[in-house]
């Protein structure tokens, strides 16, 4: 391929990859193990230290495919009875040449509500936005519709959430990016480029069905996104069968108009390990699919008399 069809074959990767993630914030196929970074009011659901990673790397075999990572860390904090809880959250995000960080960190306060209780969440942080233009291959480097250096810019990120849960179900609302940040790169001359982010919103919930043999149960879950100009929704269903001190998992996810996931993991004590393998029912199709992994580890914290003000629900793998 030569510089000039180089060229064009870049900047039109480049635009497919904007329009592909046409939705700001980064999808995971493991959903509802990383609710904190959609709603920042979806925890303390265990009173435990829940920390966990994931990675997702999406439309497997192309150059500089999207690539998602993500971090984070909840617990419940030691004042008022266990009502309050905390996260912290780091994503770093790669789709073609641009690049995407968010430094996030929650905030929730629970009320009992009926049989189960109430989270209302908040959510601050810091986002950088990237350019590199080391890969580019210009003909004219001069050419004006190029950067010629890296680009790169950052500003503040706001979210919050409402979430309900008891020992049978959960279901949360929440918004993020509810400042529409605007976040300039790097200016050259009189010149200078922005990202304008628009909000998110979020629906999420699930249940815990317990079948008749004690070992089996169902999972199903569901979350739909939107930024008003695309929307997408995720329908899981996962069977869990436990076993002494571990519990082995599978399911399917059906996103209409987009993909079939398919779901495998397992728990050992405290260690909570996942794999999903997403399948494209359009556009890169099938066979350069999305892969997503995800671990986790949760752990008591001893804030608290044990038996005291500690309330627990079913644990949702």
């Amino acid at each position: 391929m030569n510089s000039t069809k180089r060229k064009y074959f870049l900047a039109a990767l480049l635009f497919v990859s904007i329009n592909l993630y046409a939705q700001y914030d980064a999808h995971f196929s493991h959903y509802w193990a990383v609710e904190n970074l959609y709603n920042p009011a979806a925890m303390n659901k265990n009173s435990q230290l829940n920390i966990t990673g994931s990675y997702a790397m999406q439309m497997a075999g192309y150059t500089r495919a999207p690539g998602s990572m993500y971090f984070g860390a909840n617990t419940v904090l030691p004042f008022d009875r266990a009502r309050h809880s905390g996260a912290v959250i780091l994503m770093n995000e790669n789709i073609g040449l641009f690049s995407h960080k968010r430094l996030l960190v929650n905030y929730a306060y629970k009320v009992k509500i009926g049989k189960g209780w109430l989270n209302i969440g908040a959510q601050g942080g810091v986002m950088s936005e990237g350019f590199d233009n080391s890969e580019l291959e210009l003909i004219d480097k001069n050419d004006p519709a190029f950067p010629t250096s890296g680009q790169e810019g950052s500003g503040a990120d706001i979210g919050a959430g409402l979430y309900y849960y008891n020992r049978g179900y959960y279901i949360g609302l929440a918004a993020t990016h509810l400042n529409s940040p605007r976040i300039y790169y790097s200016k050259e001359g009189n010149k200078s480029a922005y990202l304008d982010i628009k909000p998110a919103f979020y629906s999420m919930g699930g249940c815990n069905i317990q079948l008749n043999n004690p070992l089996l149960s169902l999972q199903p879950c569901f979350m739909v996104a939107t930024d008003t100009d695309y929307t997408r929704i995720d329908l899981t269903l996962r069977g869990s069968y436990e076993y002494e001190s571990a519990t082995f998992s599978g399911g399917l996810t059906y996103s209409p108009g987009t993909s079939v996931t398919v779901l495998i993991g397992g728990k050992y004590k405290q260690v909570t390990i996942g794999y999903a393998y997403e399948l494209f029912t359009s556009g890169v199709g099938a066979i350069n699919g999305s892969h997503d992994l995800v671990v986790s580890y949760s752990m008591d914290v001893d804030f608290f008399k044990k038996g005291k003000n500690v309330h627990k629900s079913v644990r949702f793998l």
